[in-house]
């Protein structure tokens, strides 16, 4: 009974449960079913999201390859920035040291130049430059400071130019440089002005002092002038631009101020007269020496007809021993060979000459050269 009522109540409970189960997994099997739909929904957005991924990849490649190679030449550009810092600070100390030289020697040259003496001798060089361009040649063509008796003492030009037909020219190198000098290195061009004419009357000043100085009269053959020579260009425009009268005050007292234009023009033409007199030197020297070759020559043509004459009387006489021999020794040798007398080898005369010696182109009547007029 009690087993009875128990299994009744069993089947009861499981009838009763039965729906609660069923209702439990029927929204359980929903809820996975959404949870499931919203995995794959996930997964399908990330699938989608990786493609995106993997073509924005690809759009950004080139951009990266770019980025990557503009790091690069950044890299470079910094380590040749620092290259290029590092070389121009070397060159800045370099260049410091170089100006403290040069402003070292310029203050030298300001203190030379301040001299007479030291700028006569810089205007020497330049000229010594020019007369070697010139091809004229110290001792033969110029002399260099040739002292010689002035009216008031003892007078010495810088350079004295010979001429080829006579005479000399002077030159005088000494120069005004101080206000000039100034003048170039003025930024302050009222105060280069001022230097400038300056420099123009320590021109003229100049010009005044080698006038006076005459060196003109102590040679005998001298153009009535003395060269002023400028070593510069500028030594002379620029005075010009002050004092346009410049040149015709020079003149009236017989200086020719010259630059290295005009001064190498009119040495190129000294140097010419030079040539022209040696060339007319060597035409006479080489007429003479040409008179006495010709003269020398006829005699080797005499000696010659000598030779001749000898030659033919030693083959007139070759011929008659030759002949003799045939005649005298042949014959007998041939007699006594066909007497049975042997003899190693056959005896034959040997052939005369017939070959005549040719007439001298210079025999008979024109045994002697012309020689008429070539000792005048």
């Amino acid at each position: 009974m009690e087993i009875t009522t128990l299994l009744i109540g069993i089947s009861i409970g499981v009838f009763i449960a039965t729906p609660f189960a069923w209702f439990i997994g029927r929204q359980r099997s929903v809820l996975l079913s959404g949870k499931v739909q919203a995995l794959e929904e996930r997964n399908s957005a990330l699938e989608k999201a990786n493609l995106a991924s993997s073509a924005i990849d690809q759009l950004l490649k080139p951009v990266q390859t770019a980025l990557d190679e503009l790091r690069n030449k950044s890299e470079e550009s910094d380590r040749r920035r620092v290259e290029a810092e590092t070389f121009l600070k070397n060159e800045m100390v370099h260049l410091k040291r170089g100006n403290e030289s040069l402003e070292e020697s310029t203050k030298q040259i300001v203190s030379a130049m301040g001299k007479g003496q030291t700028r006569g001798q810089y205007g020497e060089m330049q000229l010594e430059q020019l007369l070697q361009h010139a091809g004229l040649l110290e001792g033969t063509h110029f002399k260099r400071q040739d002292s010689r008796l002035g009216a008031d003492g003892t007078a010495r030009p810088d350079i004295a130019i010979l001429l080829a037909g006579g005479g000399e020219v002077l030159i005088d190198a000494k120069f005004p440089w101080d206000a000039f000098f100034e003048a170039m290195g003025s930024s302050d061009q009222a105060q280069k002005s001022i230097l400038l004419d300056k420099h123009a009357k320590d021109l003229n000043k100049r010009i005044n002092e080698l006038s006076a100085k005459e060196y003109q009269s102590t040679s005998l053959k001298s153009p009535n002038f003395v060269i002023l020579f400028l070593p510069f260009e500028s030594l002379l425009t620029n005075a010009l631009d002050y004092d346009g009268m410049l040149l015709e005050k020079a003149f009236g007292k017989n200086i020719i101020p010259a630059t290295p234009t005009s001064m190498l023009g009119l040495l190129r033409t000294i140097a010419f007269g030079w040539s022209e007199r040696d060339l007319q030197n060597n035409a006479e020297e080489i007429r003479s020496m040409g008179a006495e070759m010709l003269k020398r020559l006829a005699k080797l043509v005499e000696h010659l007809d000598t030779m001749k004459s000898g030659l033919s009387k030693a083959v007139d006489g070759y011929n008659s021993f030759v002949s003799s021999f045939d005649r005298q020794a042949v014959s007998q040798a041939k007699k006594l060979a066909e007497k049975g007398v042997p003899s190693n080898k056959q005896i034959e005369a040997p052939e005369e000459i017939s070959t005549g010696l040719s007439n001298s182109r210079y025999s008979g009547d024109n045994q002697r050269l012309e020689l008429e007029g070539l000792d005048d």
